[in-house]
């Protein structure tokens, strides 16, 4: 479980401990680090070619999985969540169009 939402503990002491190591010293380490990354990837190493797509192109979105419950039992809600592409955030009952079937009016 990550860390709670609106928690004010934004200290990563890891992070900070890497920066300070990679700018003392000898000013090409980052460099050569990146370098050995990318040679990784040409080698095949799969993990680096993952590494080095998602510092490009950042993280693919995640899929939303539903195929265990038939479309018709989905909500108004989840049904325009998946047709928006995933988005993350709720969507209140105000925030969206009605999906339903005609009436018969």
């Amino acid at each position: 479980m990550g860390r709670p939402i609106g928690s004010s503990n934004r200290e990563r002491p890891f992070a900070d401990a890497l920066r300070v190591a990679l700018r003392s010293g000898n000013p090409h380490r980052l460099r050569a680090i990146a370098e050995k990354l990318i040679q990784k990837a040409l080698d095949g190493d799969l993990p680096a070619i993952r590494d080095l797509a998602d510092r490009l192109d950042g993280k693919p979105a995640q899929a939303i999985e539903r195929s265990d419950v038939m479309v018709e039992m989905l909500t108004d809600a989840e049904l325009l969540l998946i047709a928006a592409g995933g988005l993350p955030e709720a969507l209140s009952e105000t925030s969206y169009p009605k999906i339903c079937a005609p009436t018969g009016d």
